[in-house]
């Protein structure tokens, strides 16, 4: 890359060529109310793009907006405010915990230009040490490095320091999914219980709790089902109907037996509760899933009944997510392709249902020999 070094006029900045190939510009920002000066710093691929953003930052300390060495807490608290339009509640919420459970006691008191990667990693060395997960620590080191993206693009650090921290090395979380002599054993013992439907779907789609619980008779067809929302925490606190977790999550999942028979039996018991609430019925917007009186079900309550259920019958160490493991595991020994089977479970990628099932893969590539075997023997 060719770099003209023409210098700038006073108060213009100074841009200059950096390791990695792009441009990065440098300009002092003065607080006029006490005469304070701080270095901001943006980067572009040209000479024009890095000159247009240092204009922009001396037009806003022009007219008083600048960084005044805000301190990481501040910087964050403005951050949650603006992104919290673009977030999913339940997903605003999580950040919400992450910056002011997690990281404000940690780091809200340092100015966030003086912020750096060893004081992120002390952090999560710290979240550790009260117990977090390792996983917990990366979903929060990961808000972290989204807040930090925004103020490196608005140039308030010359580099992401929570990028350039080293994550805790995350223990993926043992799944437990079923045999099938397992599910066929489960679905029995409560087929008479109230959420012995909801099992039946779930093992057969495959599908997330909230995805379960979002479902309306709607979306029902006779050899297909679509997945348009889901049961999410909301503002508050609570639970509300929103959006599906991803683009992909946005889906039609075709319907096997097993889940055909749940909805069957399910629009039994409800037309049955239906009936015995009377005027007291409160669903008006024809849940699939809902409690005696119409009412959504809650995802801890649903949880708990199978927790209950597993227990009673030994199947320990088993969570009702490894329902949703159990569908893809089961169609993965079948023989689905699985590129059809990520798009079943709504993932973002088929790189991440690979990732997740990579203990079955070498089951399959076995399977797969075999039947080239028998396939040329029988030739």
């Amino acid at each position: 890359m060719t770099v003209s070094h023409r210098r700038r006029s006073n108060g213009e900045g100074s841009i200059y060529p950096a390791a990695d190939g792009r441009l990065r510009g440098a300009i002092l920002i003065t607080n006029p109310l006490t005469g304070e000066q701080l270095r901001r710093y943006v980067s572009g691929r040209s000479r024009a793009d890095v000159v247009r953003k240092l204009d922009a930052l001396r037009n806003d300390a022009a007219s008083g907006n600048y960084a005044n060495g805000e301190t990481t807490r501040d910087y964050l608290a403005r951050w949650l405010v603006a992104v919290k339009p673009r977030l999913r509640p339940s997903t605003y919420l999580e950040s919400v915990r992450h910056v002011e459970s997690y990281f404000g006691p940690a780091i809200g008191s340092i100015p966030l230009s003086r912020l750096t990667p060893a004081d992120v990693e002390r952090a999560m060395a710290g979240l550790l040490a009260r117990g977090y997960s390792p996983q917990t620590v990366q979903h929060a080191r990961s808000t972290l490095r989204r807040a930090l993206h925004d103020a490196e693009r608005h140039g308030l650090l010359i580099r992401n320091v929570a990028a350039l921290a080293r994550p805790p090395r995350a223990q993926r979380r043992e799944m437990r999914p079923l045999t099938a002599a397992e599910v066929r054993t489960l679905l029995d013992s409560t087929a008479a219980e109230p959420m012995g439907p909801l099992f039946e779907v779930a093992v057969g789609t495959g599908l997330r709790l909230g995805e379960l619980l979002g479902l309306r008779w709607t979306d029902i067809g006779d050899k297909a089902l679509t997945v348009r929302r889901s049961l999410a925490r909301a503002d508050g606190g609570g639970w509300a109907m929103a959006e599906p977790k991803t683009a992909r999550s946005r889906r039609t999942v075709m319907l096997p037996a097993i889940a055909v028979d749940g909805l069957r039996r399910q629009r039994e018991r409800q037309d049955a509760d239906r009936s015995a609430a009377s005027t007291a019925w409160q669903d008006r917007g024809g849940l699939v899933f809902t409690d005696a009186v119409g009412r959504h079900l809650h995802p801890t309550a649903v949880s708990h009944a199978f927790r209950l259920a597993a227990d009673r019958l030994g199947l320990t160490g088993v969570r009702l997510h490894d329902l949703r493991h159990t569908a893809a595991t089961l169609m993965l020994g079948a023989g689905v392709p699985l590129k059809v089977v990520s798009e079943a479970l709504g993932h973002s990628s088929i790189g991440i249902t690979a990732d997740v099932y990579a203990h079955v893969t070498p089951e399959l590539r076995r399977e797969a020999a075999d039947a080239m075997d028998r396939a040329l023997n029988d030739a």
